[in-house]
Parts: C-alpha cells; structure tokens; sequence
C-alpha cells in the first residue's frame, strides 16, 4: 500500500499535480466525447494539464427505434467536468440559458491508472442533449446505422 501511494504522488510531481500552489477549482473543457456499447460508459477528453486528463461515466447504451421519447430533450452548448468535486456539467440550451444539467463522473489520467480488462473501441458521440422532465442526458453515437444512443441520470438544475 505505502509503495503504490509514493508511487502515485512521484507521478503527480511529475505532472505537476498537487504541489504547493492551491489547486484551480474550475472546470475544464471537454475536447472529446466516446461512449462504449460493451462497457456502457462514455469517456469525455479534457482540456487539462499534458491534455490526457478523461472523466468517465456509466451510460445506458440503446438504439433509438426500440424508444419513444414523449418530451424533447434540449441541446447542450458546452461541456465541462471537473476532477476535484467529480462532475461533468452541460450548459443547456433552454429558456433563459441559465439551466444545466450535471452528473457524477470518475475523473483519471489512463497513465496513472491500472488497466480496466480487456481493450474496447468506444465510438464518437455527438448531439449531446438533456431533459428537464425525465432527469437524463443522451448523446448520439456514430455507430452502426446511426440510431445509437447513450443516456444516463443527470440533475438538471437552474444557475442562479
């Protein structure tokens, strides 16, 4: 245990993760979304440090044929997710622009962490959208005949 904790704080030295200055509590930009069809989760890229920083969730993965969507959920304009507290945030597309939409995420650098099983190859996602009404967002995946998508639990909430 003592050895893989000195191990991890050498690699946050050397990342410059952790050292005497306070850390930035803001989130960060995500550069890239993939959801994973075998794995049900969506891993986003973020636009932080050496850029190999990835914030993940689990998704429920569904083709969209087999669903009826009752409501339409709103786009999102931006994602950001944040390591210290553990979330992805959306800005949505709504009323007065001031709603969002946030989830729980794991938030890791692939080089500091072990390996999950076996290799899969998440797909692309794009149209990220979420709804007030049901609690979720979803994204759509580029995948097969385009009717893929990925959703999960989210808060929708207001900003004052």
């Amino acid at each position: 245990m003592r050895r893989t904790i000195v191990g991890t704080c050498a690699a946050l030295a050397v990342l410059g993760i952790g050292s005497a200055a306070p850390a930035v509590a803001a989130p960060v930009p995500v550069t890239a979304l993939n959801c994973d069809g075998d794995t049900y989760k969506c891993t986003a890229n973020l636009r932080f440090g050496d850029n190999n920083w990835k914030a993940r969730w689990d998704a429920s993965i569904f083709h969209q044929a087999n669903r009826s969507a009752s409501r339409a959920p709103v786009p999102a304009t931006s994602l950001n997710c944040d390591g210290d507290n553990g979330t992805c945030v959306a800005d949505l597309m709504f009323g007065d622009g001031r709603w969002r939409a946030s989830w729980p995420a794991t938030v890791f650098h692939p080089a500091l962490r072990s390996a999950e099983g076996r290799l899969v190859a998440p797909v692309p996602a794009n149209s990220l959208n979420c709804d007030g009404d049901t609690g979720r967002c979803s994204v759509n995946l580029q995948f097969g005949d385009g009717g893929w998508k990925a959703a999960w639990a989210a808060t929708i909430y207001h900003q004052p």
